[in-house]
């Protein structure tokens, strides 16, 4: 049975990788003989003109970390605030003082991400008004912490069961809240719902509160799989499908990721958003 900490359930309520193309990961990381962290990761353009999303993996003897930044803004602002935060993150993480708790380093990082983006100006020094969700994990051993703004996901799956562990930081999250409180009514709901999938929280906000971090960390099985994405997968694939087609490539954690954006290729009939992953499976052996 796949199930979240207490703590987990409460947070439900070094260089780049620049994606110029569709790119496939195949060989380009490696299982990790100490952590037997294996990783896959794939990203296509989608029929979007700019690539805007960022992705990042590294795994070595002591921990793995994992991220996937979309961004957004117009031209090459989205480009460049999901660059920006990846690169801030990822940095970080390499010089970071071990003695700080990875979900206040993830906090930390949250604040400096949104700073860094938010502070954005173009050539002729005006802002850029650009953002960028971030999901983000870090692996030592078997404890998996995770970092979530903006409507990016998480998923885990464990045996046949798969679960986002964040929540979609959009209008829609704000809209339920207000509906259980009773400040609301369903009607009131309605009018409003056309305004859902607009991000409430994301990097680049200014002044970013609004984020999912587990304090408690989630306790990876063997065989457990992690997958971080950005929105162009899981709009166009649903929970199961994500679960059948990743359970179907195991243990080619390379193949699985790239099958995925393969579906999404062949599913597209008109618009497809920039679509990346990483996949990451634990082993104990």
């Amino acid at each position: 049975m796949l199930h979240l900490s207490d703590d987990a359930k409460l947070q439900r309520e070094v260089a780049t990788v620049r994606l110029d193309a569709d790119i496939d990961y195949e060989g380009l990381l490696e299982s990790n003989k100490d952590l037997k962290i294996n990783m896959g990761i794939s990203s296509i353009i989608g029929t979007r003109q700019y690539q805007q999303d960022t992705v990042f993996g590294h795994s070595d003897t002591n921990s793995t970390l994992a991220i996937v930044c979309d961004g957004m803004g117009g031209l090459t602002g989205g480009e460049r605030a999901s660059q920006t935060a990846t690169q801030t993150l990822a940095e970080d993480y390499f010089n970071r003082d071990k003695t700080i708790p990875i979900p206040e380093f993830f906090r930390q990082e949250a604040i400096k991400m949104d700073e860094a983006v938010h502070s954005l100006v173009d050539e002729e020094g005006n802002f850029l008004d650009a953002g960028t969700t971030c999901v983000a994990t870090i692996i030592e051993g078997n404890k998996l912490y995770w970092l979530s703004v903006g409507d990016s996901k998480i998923y885990i799956i464990r045996d046949n069961e798969i679960m986002a562990v964040n929540r979609e930081h959009n209008y829609r999250l704000r809209l339920d809240d207000r509906l259980k409180r009773g400040l609301i009514t369903p009607e009131e709901y309605k009018a409003e719902e056309a305004q859902a999938e607009a991000l409430i929280s994301y990097i680049g906000i200014g002044n970013v509160s609004l984020m999912d971090i587990n304090q408690q960390p989630f306790e990876l099985l063997e065989d457990d799989v992690v997958l971080l994405c950005s929105d162009g997968l899981y709009k166009r694939l649903n929970d199961l499908e994500l679960l059948e087609l990743i359970k179907y490539e195991l243990p080619d954690v390379n193949r699985a990721a790239k099958r995925l954006t393969d579906v999404v290729i062949k599913r597209t009939t008109k618009a497809q958003d920039n679509t990346s992953l990483v996949l990451l499976q634990y082993s104990k052996y």
